[in-house]
């Protein structure tokens, strides 16, 4: 079974719009979301935190998680999340990011895409990660929990 890794904005849009339908309606994701390029730093590019809130009206009244979607593991200790606040104190957190470089254990890269999501107040042992993988004969989704037993 072969493994590609995706962002973390475009697994959980699989998910918002599949699971429902695989479990005959029993499970719903909430689709809200917003993946920040480096395009907002681009005047050239239509990209605005004002139209980026246009679109998307519920970053303005909901508290919300921002944080790097590279495929990078362990963004809490390395410090790269920013997590229950408002839209204004997420932009300024991913503006002072956006383009940076930065080192996660032995890696060192640049920042350069940013997920916002809502914030949903849970305690660290109800966080799991959600692996999906497809093979010719079969499809597993194994499901970890994020504190080890």
């Amino acid at each position: 079974m072969s493994a590609k890794a995706c962002r973390e904005h475009y697994g959980k849009k699989l998910l918002a719009k599949y699971l429902g339908e695989a479990s005959n309606g029993e499970v719903q994701v909430e689709d809200r979301a917003v993946l920040i390029t480096a395009a907002i730093l681009d005047p050239s590019s239509g990209v605005t935190w004002d139209s980026i809130a246009a679109e998307n009206p519920w970053l303005l009244g909901t508290r919300l998680v921002a944080k790097p979607d590279q495929l990078i593991k362990r963004r809490g200790k390395a410090g790269l999340l920013a997590i229950n606040k408002t839209f204004e104190e997420c932009k300024a957190w991913v503006m002072e990011r956006m383009m940076k470089e930065q080192t996660v254990e032995v890696v060192t890269g640049v920042l350069d895409t940013f997920l916002i999501e809502p914030f949903v107040p849970h305690e660290q042992q109800d966080e799991y990660y959600i692996c999906i993988q497809v093979g010719v004969s079969e499809r597993r989704i194994p499901l970890s929990s994020a504190v080890p037993p």
